[in-house]
């Protein structure tokens, strides 16, 4: 598939006007409107939150009204609103008011007693549920100083009477006290369910660690209590997303029951942004009985399935053709992780997406699990036919080039979670995936050279939703020690914001009605106090969000 390219009209257009006078006109700004690198525009007008009229500030001034806000940006820079392309919105919904204890520079948990602190102080209040299986987000391994998952015997050494379990940044193993392990419905007789394990000691004890879906019974446990609460939390969870520019986020592994609540929510009129969600494979024909694909429900739609193919590279469970650098917790030096799925019961469900008419975005960590996936698109496409699906390859880490090049045929987008380079750098080089493997990881290089369109992520709550951090570890592609990890992978500061806007609109279907200032389309918009475009690039995670803007309204104002 070509890159995405539009017109760039709409930055000399202006609209005649020959209805009722904006409501606002934006000016003295400097507007980047993603309909080319090099185009720009001196003001943007709104009316009914659709932009009316694009381009030169004099044009746009003479036809304003009695009552329209002329917005001066005092030269602060203007961008699309930026698109979640891949994370798990409605993941904070319950866990919003939960302690956070990733490392460094997210956070605080950079040993394992920094962990228990954190905890500590959270279960230290009075009023929290003692019925209730609480959660800590975001504990990292690799970063701790310990290098290893905290054990059950160390958090109940500091959660007293609760149910905790702790969640892996990865967001694929959780680390549970004994009451949570209880809880989640496992004893010493437990026995590993198929696709995750139990980890236990030497002595065969369980440690408390959970990998893959081994973790699937947490599910049942993440609600809220009420509506109420639901609406205090849903609130909370939109006001992160939109201080960081987020106008439209991605709920990218949802059920039956979720989307039941995400339906209530916006019922009630909840949502002041857009939510896509993405039922899993197990649970989509039960959610499109509650709401169909494709339809915004005040806020809220289905976009397709979503289907789970394998693990994570830092945690050693995503699915590689050759083995791990190092093999993880005693395997055997072949150990090359493992499919969730089998490529007959992938084949099953995209087909049934298929059926659906309905696009398919699968989590692809290891080469060998997108290896799955790409047969399953190639299998479905031969029996239904040639259509515009837009499939998505989630995370496409390890993808290899001749992978690149049959989803450059198969129309397959690859959202890259290009923040590992950052994050978890070092430790691929090191001891996941080894030097040369490590260079390649997100190869947004190789997608450049065959002209395969792609986009980007945080994957929140894995790591923050920060897009402009997203954008700086794929301009920078530097490691946590300074290293520059695959040069030939980096891309310009224009393609990283790209990625985040107009692309991801094309992944989502909505390139008509978002991704880039022009005539017609929504007014989601942000305004920066800096344009990434044209600082040093080593500053782009610096820059200031100042307003988020949503259909023409102020939903977010840094104070």
């Amino acid at each position: 598939m070509k890159k995405l390219t539009l017109s760039a009209l709409s930055i000399a257009l202006v609209s005649q006007f020959s209805v009722a006078a904006p409501d606002v006109i934006f000016t003295n700004g400097d507007i980047v409107t993603m309909t080319g690198s090099a185009e720009r525009a001196q003001a943007v007008a709104v009316k009914d939150g659709k932009i009316v009229a694009v381009g030169d500030t004099q044009q746009l001034l003479s036809s304003k009204g009695d009552n329209t806000e002329i917005r001066d940006l005092a030269g602060n820079t203007m961008t699309p609103g930026f698109i979640d392309s891949h994370g798990h919105f409605a993941q904070y919904i319950p866990v919003i008011n939960s302690p956070y204890v990733y490392p460094s520079p997210l956070g605080e948990g950079n040993s394992i007693s920094d962990i228990q602190r954190i905890i500590k102080d959270h279960m230290s209040d009075p009023k929290l549920d003692p019925e209730r299986l609480h959660f800590a987000i975001g504990y990292d391994d690799a970063a701790v100083e310990e290098n290893r998952h905290p054990t059950r015997w160390e958090l109940d050494e500091v959660t007293g009477e609760y149910k905790l379990c702790a969640l892996h940044i990865s967001g694929h193993f959780l680390t549970c006290n004994s009451k949570g392990l209880e809880a989640m419905g496992y004893n010493q007789e437990s026995e590993n369910p198929p696709g995750g394990v139990l980890r236990r000691d030497e002595n065969g004890i369980l440690t408390g660690v959970l990998d893959e879906s081994a973790t699937y019974p947490m599910f049942q446990h993440i609600a809220v209590a009420d509506m109420e609460e639901a609406l205090t939390n849903v609130k909370l969870a939109q006001d992160m997303f939109l201080a960081y520019g987020i106008t439209t986020a991605q709920e990218g592994k949802s059920n039956t029951q979720l989307t039941h609540t995400l339906k209530a929510l916006a019922d009630q009129g909840a949502f002041y942004m857009d939510v896509i969600t993405y039922p899993m494979w197990s649970e989509f024909e039960g959610s499109i009985e509650v709401m169909p694909i494709g339809e915004y429900h005040n806020g809220v739609k289905v976009g397709g399935m979503k289907i789970t193919t394998d693990g994570s590279p830092q945690g050693k469970t995503a699915y590689l053709s050759t083995p791990y650098w190092e093999p993880p917790h005693s395997h055997a030096y072949h150990y090359h992780g493992y499919p969730v799925l089998s490529q007959e019961e992938i084949n099953q469900w995209v087909d049934l997406a298929y059926s659906h008419n309905a696009q398919v975005i699968a989590h692809t960590n290891g080469d060998a699990a997108a290896d799955l996936f790409i047969n399953a698109v190639e299998h479905a496409a031969e029996k239904h036919g040639e259509a515009d699906r837009r499939p998505v390859a989630i995370h496409a880490q390890t993808i290899r080039l001749d992978q690149v090049k049959r989803m450059a045929k198969l129309d397959v987008i690859p959202s890259f979670f290009g923040a590992h380079t950052f994050f978890w750098g070092d430790w691929h080089k090191r001891s996941v995936l080894g030097p040369w493997r490590a260079a390649n990881i997100s190869p947004m290089g190789w997608a450049n050279e065959y002209d395969l369109m792609f986009t980007t992520h945080m994957d929140a709550p894995v790591l923050f939703p920060d897009q402009l951090l997203n954008m700086w570890t794929n301009v920078n592609r530097v490691t946590r020690s300074g290293e520059t990890l695959g040069e030939h992978h980096k891309i310009e500061p224009y393609q990283a914001l790209e990625a985040i806007t107009i692309n991801a609109a094309y992944q989502n279907f909505e390139e008509d009605s978002k991704g880039s200032i022009e005539v017609g389309k929504r007014a989601d918009l942000v305004i920066l106090a800096e344009n990434p475009l044209t600082v040093d690039p080593m500053d782009i995670k610096d820059i200031k969000i100042l307003e988020t803007i949503k259909d023409g309204n102020t939903v977010y104002v840094n104070q």
